[in-house]
């Protein structure tokens, strides 16, 4: 928008039916709204607003933006609410603090973003809170929003709380429209070093006027991206002094954290990646200092400058923002690898192995936990298991594949719901054809059950669902063991009957039959053979007992643990 002349102009509304008029008009915003607040105190069912009138030049009309409105005609009183609408907020300096910033990014996160700007440099430049105030409805906007929300947990109406935070940034933004205009905010051009700017400020100490430089210098940036290298080159050109430097790099790293609270500033840091694996690959390793990594190599060099700065310690709030960065892209419902399932599981893995050795204050285990269990989540839907199995050659690799899941995703639910998968693969009729007449002899395939069997045991599935996998497992085995019959083959054999027993009970020790049914079946006919006429015959014979040694420590391993500890 072209300049122009500026002035204010008040309107009184007596009571709700009567319509708007104009009272006066002011070149001085202080004035005006001073005439605004005295003309309602005559009005106790009235309204006034004061209207910020800029002629544009080059349209020849008057763009027109409301800067003050109380009274009865926007908001009615809540009639059990009769607090006083105090807010944590008092002083045009607490706007500054990071929890009032935080709460400027929610409701002006739109227009701040569209001026790839922060709360910190709206609170001190008068060219952003000029441009805000003509610009349209946003503080108004803004300032409902947070009313709103204050009065929903509040002992007050929705009003009490227009009026403190309508009176609160009136005295903010009268400060920076006085200070700009008075030459009381330093100025920061290009020529001038960082360090020469904060001693100068800093020969009488003053955090609003080091501020209000660190935005005038940011001004001259015209992209978050821009304004991250600026952001780094100031921390690299530091005061001498010790207070003095912490003073001013505790300002920086203010900045700098905002600016990583944008998306577009996120993008600005990061650069362009492949994916969202790739963006959080690149975070993770600025977070935990790793400048040399694979990822920051295309990275734009803001990346890899900061990776080398965090582990300095200096930057905590900016180190605290990457975290939180880092968690919600974690939670986002985009795939890391769109288009490649394992590569996305050996990412997860290696992301999770990379942040949990990092975890802390800005980076907490159970916030770790919950978003990598949120990101598992991701990967057990039904299209993306079965992007996963697609490629496997057969039903055993599909349940590998499914096993091999289990170390790479967070959660008990997760775990429980990939349970569900594995035992719908094992009742399906591929599955079954697989272990009953697939490659390999019986033998080898009761052993692939085993294998399978151990891996579930080593995994962390819910009790419930390991005991299930389990006893599936076993089943499969049991079909095996009844379509070959293996064991009558062997307890039915030509040996000797301690010898058969032997062999029945090695096939449920080592490995060959699964736990459950398979092994228990087993144990049953050898204590058969140990039992019959021929096997008491051969036992009472076998004078040096070594079968009979044999058999006993066999049937140690089969027993219960607290039996054999018996």
């Amino acid at each position: 928008m072209a300049g122009g002349k500026i002035h204010f102009e008040v309107f009184v509304k007596k009571h709700r039916k009567a319509g708007w008029t104009l009272a006066d008009a002011r070149d001085d915003r202080e004035e005006a709204i001073a005439l605004a607040k005295k003309l309602l105190d005559g009005l106790p069912k009235g309204s006034v607003r004061v209207s910020k009138e800029r002629f544009d030049e080059d349209a020849r009309v008057f763009r027109s933006a409301t800067i003050f409105e109380e009274g009865a005609e926007k908001f009615a009183l809540d009639e059990d609410k009769t607090g006083d609408g105090s807010l944590p907020c008092l002083t045009p300096d607490d706007l500054s603090n990071p929890s009032a910033r935080d709460t400027i990014h929610r409701v002006l996160d739109g227009w701040l973003e569209r001026q790839q700007v922060t709360p910190m440099e709206l609170l001190h430049r008068p060219d952003l809170v000029e441009m805000l105030e003509t610009g349209g409805t946003e503080m108004q906007h803004a300032v409902q929003k947070v009313a709103v929300a204050s009065a929903k947990e509040g002992d007050s109406s929705v009003h009490a709380y227009v009026k403190q935070l309508n009176e609160l940034v009136g005295k903010a933004l009268t400060r920076v429209y006085q200070d700009g205009r008075a030459g009381k905010l330093p100025k920061f051009p290009a020529s001038k070093s960082f360090r020469a700017v904060v001693e100068d400020i800093y020969s009488k100490p003053s955090a609003y006027r080091l501020r209000a430089a660190i935005a005038d210098r940011l001004g001259e940036a015209r992209s978050y991206r821009d304004k991250v290298q600026l952001l780094l080159d100031f921390s690299d050109d530091l005061p001498t002094d010790p207070a003095t430097a912490e003073a001013a790099i505790s300002e920086v790293d203010a900045f700098l954290a905002e600016m990583l609270g944008f998306d577009s500033g996120l993008s600005g840091l990061v650069g362009q990646t492949a994916d969202l694996g790739e963006e959080i690959q690149r975070l993770a390793d600025i977070f935990t200092g790793k400048p040399d990594a694979d990822s920051l190599v295309t990275a734009p060099k803001a990346a890899w400058r900061l990776a080398n700065r965090l582990p300095k310690g200096d930057l905590e709030w900016t180190k605290s923002a990457i975290a939180q960065r880092i968690l919600a892209q974690l939670r986002k419902p985009r795939r890391m690898k769109p288009d490649d399932v394992a590569a996305e599981v050996k990412l997860a893995r290696a992301l999770a192995q990379q942040l949990i050795m990092a975890q802390g204050p800005d980076l907490p285990a159970q916030s770790l936990q919950d978003a990598f269990s949120q990101r598992s989540s991701r990967l057990l839907t039904p299209e993306t298991i079965g992007d996963y199995l697609v490629e496997s050659a057969d039903a055993g690799v599909e349940i590998d594949r499914l096993l091999a899941l289990e170390e790479n995703i967070v959660g008990a639910q997760n775990k429980r719901k990939l349970a569900g998968y594995i035992r719908a693969a094992l009742g399906a009729h591929k599955t079954e054809t697989y272990f009953l007449r697939g490659p390999g002899g019986p033998a080898e395939r009761l052993a692939g059950l085993v294998a399978r069997q151990k891996r579930v045991e080593a995994g962390h599935f819910p009790p419930e669902d390991e005991a299930e996998l389990m006893a599936a497992f076993d089943a499969m085995g049991v079909r095996i063991l009844e379509e070959t019959r293996l064991l009558e083959r062997v307890a039915d054999g030509d040996r000797p009957a301690l010898d058969r027993a032997a062999a029945l009970l090695k096939l449920a020790t080592t490995g060959i039959l699964p736990k459950g049914d398979c092994t228990t079946f087993a144990q049953t006919k050898a204590l058969r053979l140990l039992r019959s006429d021929t096997g008491l015959k051969e036992a009472q014979a076998d004078t040096d007992r070594a079968k009979l040694s044999e058999i006993e420590t066999l049937l140690k391993t089969l027993a219960p643990k607290d039996e054999a500890a018996a």
